[in-house]
């Protein structure tokens, strides 16, 4: 795939993922023209069409790192939120850990009918089989309730966070949609 097609294709998408990253509008421009660079210079190294979004970004990503070391700065993830810097060596962030910390808040917000249900069910552990008999349910009621109580639960992350997920369903980045999430 040649750079001009590539620049076509993907040069809104990057220019987004860096400034979502960077707030100074001239850096980041000039962080997608020094992307677009490394890309000409490596190209050749990428022939498979499916490994060239990923290796893209793993560069701009690169980039970004290597733009906040140069100019002294410490970078957490919520000031560049592509991983951690600790003693110049990049630490990738679980987003399955972080939005697993946020799970409590969620499930405290869902109506009664679900709260406890899913509390037992899926942060206990315990069997819907086991819990029609603690909550006197018959059994089709009680993975009725699971079921919508984790659709309402997805509903909230959704609400709360731009989630990307990759082809098998892991998390690969989460992004609150608003400051208190």
């Amino acid at each position: 795939m040649e750079v001009a097609r590539i620049h076509n294709e993907f040069h809104s998408a990057l220019n987004n993922y860096i400034a979502k990253r960077v707030n100074n509008k001239d850096d980041v421009q000039d962080l997608l023209q020094e992307v677009f660079i490394k890309i000409h210079g490596s190209l050749p190294a990428v022939n498979k069409k499916e490994t060239l979004k990923s290796w893209l970004f793993t560069l701009t990503k690169n980039t970004i790192i290597d733009y906040y070391r140069k100019n002294s700065r410490k970078t957490t993830v919520t000031d560049l939120d592509v991983g951690k810097i600790q003693n110049g060596e990049e630490k990738e962030v679980d987003h399955t850990k972080e939005l697993e910390n946020c799970i409590h808040h969620f499930i405290d917000r869902l109506p009664d009918e679900y709260r406890d249900i899913i509390l037992d069910s899926e942060i206990k552990g315990i069997k819907q089989k086991d819990l029609a008999e603690k909550y006197n349910l018959a059994y089709p009621s009680v993975r009725s309730r699971v079921q919508r109580g984790r659709a309402k639960l997805k509903d909230m992350f959704l609400d709360c966070c731009n989630i990307e997920l990759d082809r098998r369903g892991n998390i690969l980045e989460a992004v609150p949609k608003k400051k208190k999430c």
